[in-house]
C-alpha cells in the first residue's frame, strides 16, 4: 500500500505526487495543500503561510480573522457537504460538531478513504448540530478526553446547573461572570442566558467580534461590551482571568477539564469535545479498518480501541 498518514508537525496525508497536510502546528509548512478544521488557536498556525494553498470553511475563515484582525490570504472557502479536488484526492467537507464551521475532512484516494475529524463533538448544543458518522477505511481521530473516566453529565444538566448559578449570585446582589473559550464556548452560553434568563448579558471585545460572524451567518446573540454591574452577568476569555477587579464578581468556568476538579459550583464541565464513551461509539459507527489518534490522550485512546472494538490502532503522533 502506497498511501501514507504520518505526522509532520501536522496530519499529512500522501499518496504519489499528491501530499496534504490538515491543521499544521507551525506556520513553516513544507507542503503546497493544507486543510484547516476549525478556529481555534491551536488548529490555525496555517492560515499564517505564505505559500501552501489553504482550504476551510467560510466561518472558521471569519472567525480567524475576526479574532487576530489578520486577512487570511491564497485560501478557498468550502461549505458542509462540498467537493473539492487537490491533486489525485477528492475532499469531502462534513460537520465536526464542535464550534461553528468545524469541519472533517473525508479524504477519497484510490487507495481508500482517509476520514480527519479534527475536533469532535457527538451531541447536539444550543448551537450546533453533532458530528456527522462518515465511513472510512483509515480514521484519524483526536483524543483530547480518550482517557476511560472522562465522562460528561448530559449537556441539559450541565445547562441547569449553570442557570442556576447564575439566577443564585444575581439573586444574592452579586455579578457572575463566566470565563471561557472566546470562540465556541463563549457563544453556546450566550445563547443559554439569552434563552433561559431574562438578563443582560455583557461581554469582552474579543467574544463581540466573533459574536458578529455568528450574526451574519443568523445566529442572534444578545450581549453587548458594557461594564460588568449588579444585575447583569459577563461572559469573559479564560486568559482575561484576574486582569481587572470587579467589585462584588463571583467567577465561574466552563470547561471540560472540570471533571477532574473539586469546586463543582465554580467548574462546570461543558465541552465542544467527545468524551471517552462518545469517541468510541463514533469509532464504532464508521467502520474504520485502522485508527489513528492525534492531539491528547492518544496512547490511552488507542488502547482502549484495540481493546474494546478490536480495531487496529495507534498514536500518529510519536
Amino acid at each position: 500500500m502506497n498511501l501514507k498518514v504520518y505526522w509532520d508537525s501536522g496530519v499529512v496525508v500522501q499518496l504519489g505526487e499528491t501530499t496534504i497536510c490538515l491543521d499544521p502546528q507551525t506556520t513553516k509548512i513544507p507542503y503546497d495543500h493544507i486543510l484547516i478544521s476549525h478556529a481555534h488557536r491551536d488548529h490555525t498556525a496555517g492560515f499564517l503561510a505564505l505559500k501552501p494553498k489553504k482550504y476551510s470553511t467560510y466561518p472558521t475563515i471569519d472567525i480567524f480573522e475576526a479574532v487576530t484582525r489578520r486577512k487570511v490570504n491564497n485560501v478557498k472557502r468550502l461549505s458542509y457537504g462540498e467537493k473539492v479536488k487537490i491533486g489525485d484526492f477528492k475532499v469531502f467537507v462534513y460537520n465536526s460538531g464542535h464550534i461553528l464551521g468545524s469541519a472533517m475532512f473525508k479524504i477519497e484516494t484510490s487507495e481508500g478513504t482517509v476520514l480527519y475529524t479534527g475536533d469532535l463533538n457527538c451531541v447536539d448544543t444550543l448551537i450546533t448540530s453533532a458530528a456527522n458518522n462518515v465511513q472510512c477505511d483509515i480514521l484519524i481521530i483526536e483524543s483530547t478526553y480518550g482517557n476511560s473516566g472522562l465522562v460528561f453529565p448530559s449537556r441539559e444538566k450541565i445547562y441547569r446547573s449553570m442557570v442556576k448559578w447564575v439566577v443564585e449570585k444575581i439573586c444574592s446582589g452579586k455579578i457572575p461572570i463566566f470565563y471561557v473559550y472566546p470562540v465556541g464556548k463563549a457563544q453556546e452560553v450566550i445563547r443559554l442566558l439569552n434563552e433561559f434568563i431574562e438578563v443582560e448579558v455583557a461581554v469582552h471585545p474579543t467574544i463581540e467580534r466573533v459574536n458578529r460572524v455568528y450574526s451574519r451567518l443568523n445566529i442572534k446573540l444578545q450581549a453587548s461590551t458594557v461594564q460588568p454591574k449588579k444585575g447583569l452577568v459577563a461572559v469573559y476569555p479564560t486568559y482575561s482571568y484576574g486582569s481587572q477587579k470587579i467589585s462584588g464578581e463571583v467567577s465561574a468556568f466552563a470547561t471540560g477539564w472540570a471533571l477532574r476538579f473539586k469546586n463543582k459550583e465554580r467548574f462546570f464541565p461543558l465541552s465542544s469535545h467527545a468524551d471517552f464513551n462518545q469517541l468510541l461509539n463514533f469509532i464504532k459507527s464508521v467502520n474504520p479498518k485502522i485508527v489513528y489518534t492525534v492531539f491528547g490522550f492518544t496512547s490511552q485512546l488507542a488502547k482502549h480501541v484495540r481493546k474494546k472494538l478490536n480495531i487496529k490502532a495507534k498514536p500518529l503522533q510519536i
